[in-house]
């Protein structure tokens, strides 16, 4: 989901700050996204604000609900809100 330069992912994984890819994220949030044949320059970060990480549940649950037979309501509850914040693509 791309909103004015932001993109919204939820961990389907273990979502707890032991986890590898948490602690690796905070110690270095650059990351890149492919899209498509467009590769973006991403800084990555948990969602710690309360309005954003209600917003960014919402959404996803909301998009990726009607495509699965199961219920994700438990995964937009649990699940480990990251933002990827970018400005341009690299190519």
């Amino acid at each position: 989901m791309v909103c004015t330069g932001r993109i919204d992912v939820l961990s389907l994984g273990r979502s707890d700050e032991k986890a590898d890819w948490v602690r690796n994220l905070r110690q270095s949030p650059e990351v890149s996204l492919r899209v498509n044949d467009v590769i973006y320059a991403c800084t990555a970060r948990v969602v710690e604000d309360a309005g954003e990480d209600k917003l960014a549940r919402k959404l996803l649950v909301e998009k990726y609900q009607p495509g699965y037979e199961k219920d994700l309501t438990d995964w937009g509850r649990t699940s480990m809100p990251v933002a990827l914040e970018t400005e341009l693509p690299l190519r």
